[in-house]
């Protein structure tokens, strides 16, 4: 008994060995050998999950690796296999790790090895995508007529900011105020406030620029150096030049002075000068705090005509002036008529033989001619000599006529403008003498509806909020409107700016092959470095094979490839598309899988399309892209990470951009309206290629 028990435990005790040893070994795993006479289970197969994904910049992704045997066990051996990238700049893995990480977008084959077998799997590392533009300087002033550099910051999902100016679209809200280029650069044209925006994609950013109304820069008084008679008036007129270039008359405005009054005196507001005595005075006139000068010259009358001789017998009788009596405001003239009567009855105009006074030169003076000049309010009698003869009249000088405030308008009338921006309002004055001045800056300008629009003192108004509001002046207790519509401000998604690689109807960075003897034609330039056979090219183009023209095309085209892919997707789909037999409108279009066409693909309405695939883009033979309701090839983007075909005989449009994939058309394909743009190969076959 005791024998059978101690022969059962050794049993029990060599089986719990076996299994010990077993396990120890390994058991079911790689790697494991034969144990007590055993056989290994062999490894059939290796698999990496996930298979594929797609991660931000920055981000990371941990695949894993299980092995399977024949037996039909499997374990997770991640950490023992060895890891690698195929596209280290893209994605890094760590080798023994399987924790992979997106370096800059694109795509990279991940390998793992174990036990002599290896598995792939793909990491596509999509582009940050652009959050916000800042556009500085901020809120900035320029003079009318100066310039000012802007520079467009962009900042991205992934946190980072960069320099976005050269890609940039560039707009000006208002450009009667501010124009901008496309490089940023602004310039003040009128008066006021304007949006200068940047654009890429959908985001936008913007700052204020304020262009500064123009000054006063000088002051003419004219005529120049004038020469008067005694006796003779002359209107003397100012003209104020601005800082705009732009020229008006102040006379009615303007203060005048005579340094010499016993030489000429000159009307304190009219600016109607007469000669007094002979000598010079200098005549200043004063506007806006400038002062124009010039000297006036007064001479002695020159002797009158001879009397008209009469028949012989026939003797002068006596002079009659016409009109007797006069009234006039200052600055104002009266012309008088002398007659002479002889004693025959007979009688002659002797006005330009007549020698003429004013019995009080300060209130009137007299000339040559008979033509008196008011200069100040009081009375004067106006003497007429000739033959021995004289004759008078009386002639009252009154106060100026009252000019009185008759209405005010504004200009224009009515406006629409959208948020941010601004308009500049006019406020004019038209007097009782059918006169009429600008009084922008001494109107007391409002807004009905301040939360639409306010307005400045200088008539400028700004709109704050969508709707309508009234925008009154008010000058001298007279009152002007206009009209102002705000509206809501409504982005404009400006396309990818090709630059100098808009020119281009074929650019590849590596090579072109063209098959020889073929019929391919290209209305554009043609670049690359290498090329089998020359195409074909439109008269007035050019064929680059180095040079900076072609280095400097394909590096506009990384940024335009750089712009396309920053903009922010309307419709985001981790899986490839058939756009065949649809119809899409205007937006960003971005699919992980491939982009095929298999019939007819139509966009339809003006805007900007954008399609972007992290895999491939190709066409089947015969198939057709449409434009139709406005849409326009210049507006169609096509972005693939992976090579793009075009199928035979096929009809594509767009200008379709390869950062660094191939593109081949196919035998007979068309871009009637589009471009073939890529840093690798492109490959023609009997194609017609127009941008």
């Amino acid at each position: 008994m005791n024998k059978q028990r101690i022969a059962t435990s050794c049993r029990w005790l060599a089986v719990l060995l076996i299994s010990t040893l077993v396990a120890a070994c390994g058991g079911g795993d790689q790697g494991r050998g034969p144990v007590l006479g055993l056989p290994a289970a062999a490894l059939t197969s290796l698999a990496v999950s996930p298979l594929t994904n797609t991660v931000p910049i920055g981000a990371t992704q941990q695949f894993v690796a299980t092995a399977t045997y024949a037996d039909g066990a499997s374990r997770i051996v991640t950490d023992s296999t060895s890891w690698s990238s195929s596209a280290a700049a893209t994605v890094t893995v760590g080798a023994t790790t399987g924790l992979a990480t997106g370096i800059k977008p694109g795509s990279a084959l991940l390998n793992a090895s174990f036990g002599g077998l290896s598995a792939n799997a793909n990491l596509t590392v999509a582009p940050a995508t652009l959050v916000s533009i800042a556009v500085t300087p901020a809120n900035s002033s320029i003079a009318l007529g100066a310039t000012a550099q802007f520079k467009a910051t962009g900042t991205f999902s992934d946190g980072s900011a960069q320099d976005i100016t050269a890609i940039a679209a560039f707009s000006s809200v208002t450009p009667s105020h501010a124009t901008v280029t496309a490089a940023g650069l602004a310039s003040g044209v009128g008066a006021g406030t304007s949006l200068i925006v940047a654009a890429s994609g959908t985001v936008s950013g913007n700052t204020t620029l304020t262009v500064l109304p123009s000054t006063l820069v000088s002051l003419l008084l004219t005529p120049a150096n004038p020469t008067l008679f005694v006796g003779e008036s002359a209107q003397m007129v100012v003209t104020a030049t601005y800082s705009d270039n732009s020229s008006v008359n102040v006379s009615t405005t303007s203060a005048f002075i005579s340094a010499s009054g016993a030489n000429a005196s000159i009307g304190a507001s009219s600016g109607l000068v007469g000669g007094v005595a002979p000598g010079t005075s200098v005549l200043s006139a004063s506007f806006g705090g400038r002062v124009a000068s010039t000297t006036v010259t007064v001479v002695a009358a020159p002797i009158p005509d001879p009397i008209p001789t009469p028949p012989p017998g026939v003797t002068l009788t006596s002079i009659t002036m016409a009109p007797a009596n006069a009234s006039i405001s200052a600055g104002t003239s009266q012309s008088f008529v002398a007659t002479a009567h002889y004693s025959d009855n007979s009688s002659a105009v002797i006005t330009s033989a007549t020698s003429w006074t004013s019995g009080t030169t300060s209130v009137a003076t007299v000339v040559q001619s008979g033509v008196a000049s008011g200069l100040s309010v009081g009375s004067t009698i106006i003497t007429a000599s000739a033959g021995g003869m004289n004759a008078t009249a009386n002639l009252t000088v009154t106060a100026p006529v009252a000019v009185t405030l008759s209405s005010i308008t504004i200009s224009p009338a009515s406006a629409s403008i959208t948020v941010g921006a601004t308009q500049p309002f006019v406020a004019t004055a038209h007097y009782s003498d059918n006169s009429s001045a600008v009084i922008t800056s001494v109107a007391s300008w409002t807004s009905g509806t301040t939360s639409v629009a306010t307005v400045l003192s200088t008539g400028v108004a700004s709109g704050l909020s969508a709707g309508s509001t009234i925008i009154t002046a008010s000058s001298g207790g007279r009152n002007a409107t206009a009209n102002l519509t705000v509206t809501a401000l409504v982005p404009v998604t400006p396309g990818v700016n090709l630059r100098s690689a808009a020119s281009f109807g074929v650019l590849a960075g590596t090579s072109i092959t063209n098959n020889s003897g073929g019929t391919t034609l290209v209305t554009g330039n043609v670049g690359s470095p290498s090329q089998t056979v020359d195409p074909v090219q439109a008269a007035g183009f050019t064929n680059y094979k180095s040079g900076a023209i072609l280095a400097s095309a394909l590096s506009d085209l990384q940024l335009a490839i750089t712009d396309a892919n920053s903009r922010i997707c309307d419709v985001t789909s981790a899986a490839g598309i058939d756009l065949g037999g649809r119809t899409f409108t205007p937006g960003v279009y971005c699919y992980a899988g491939s982009i095929n066409i298999t019939g007819t693909f139509t966009m339809n309405g003006p805007g900007v399309y954008i399609f972007r695939t992290a895999s491939t883009l190709d066409t089947t033979a015969n198939s057709i892209v449409a434009l139709t309701g406005g849409a326009d090839a210049s507006g169609v983007f096509w972005v693939p990470v992976a090579p793009t075909t075009l199928g035979a005989t096929s009809v594509f449009k767009g200008s379709i951009m390869g950062r660094s994939a191939a593109i081949t058309l196919g035998d007979g394909a068309n871009l009637q309206n589009g471009r073939v743009l890529t840093a690798a190969a492109a490959t023609l076959r009997n194609n017609v290629i127009t941008p």
